[in-house]
């Protein structure tokens, strides 16, 4: 293959995978504590697809079991896979009224899953969960201490990678988190994504149009050769 075709295909392919790497973005708008991803390219070959995980604005949902996380914490989720980590903060009650994520995975606190007696609750800013139940029966309505958020972070951010639902896991085994006591919980908030849709959509287009231009150029390059194939067989 040609040097200047070579670097024509590499380009497009790069600017595919910006594409890609942004509608993911976009796609994830709507999700609660969604962290973006950006793609970097050290040369025409390698790359890597990093998360940015900067905080995200903070909205007023007064769901009494929707969180948001101020500071640099995780809440810890017992997935069907293991361990993973999240600031996705809307979270339910599954039938057996077990604290879960959207996907109906166990919520942990410092004593493992949290069972409620129902949604009326108050959470801490220190992730302390106070549970209004009857589980004395005496149904005196009284807030009583069920367990404490166990909210983690990590010494490095990096040592991190997303799964595919938007997750998060250590890249490596021996990676553990440490307790984030700095991080604040807010009860009835969620933290929205961290990016601006707006601009994303811009450099979307932005993208696109790179991307056009690459396939415009290959189209040319395909129609050279295609012509001097011509030239050769007429000789």
């Amino acid at each position: 293959m040609r040097l200047g075709l070579h670097a024509v295909v590499l380009g497009a392919r790069q600017q595919e995978k910006r594409l890609e790497v942004i509608a993911n973005n976009l796609s994830n708008i709507e999700t609660a504590g969604y962290k973006k991803d950006n793609v970097h390219f050290s040369d025409f070959i390698r790359q890597t697809t990093y998360t940015r995980m900067d905080q995200g604005n903070m909205r007023n949902t007064g769901q009494p079991l929707d969180v948001a996380l101020s500071g640099e914490g995780f809440l810890r989720v017992q997935s069907d896979k293991g361990t993973v980590y999240t600031r996705e903060g809307n979270l339910s009650l599954n039938k057996d009224n077990v604290l879960v994520t959207q996907e109906g995975w166990p919520v942990l606190g410092q004593n493992g899953p949290i069972t409620l007696s129902g949604a009326d609750v108050r959470i801490e800013r220190n992730g302390q969960i106070l549970d209004k139940g009857e589980s004395d029966g005496l149904g005196n309505g009284e807030y009583a201490a069920v367990d404490t958020l166990d909210i983690v972070k990590f010494s490095e951010n990096s040592l991190l990678e997303k799964t595919d639902n938007g997750y998060f896991k250590p890249k490596e085994e021996n990676v553990q988190p440490v307790p984030a006591p700095d991080t604040i919980v807010q009860q009835g908030s969620l933290e929205e994504a961290n990016f601006n849709p707006v601009e994303e959509m811009a450099l979307m287009i932005d993208t696109q149009r790179n991307y056009e231009a690459y396939q415009k150029t290959l189209q040319f390059f395909q129609q050279e050769d295609s012509q001097l194939i011509n030239k050769l067989g007429s000789q």
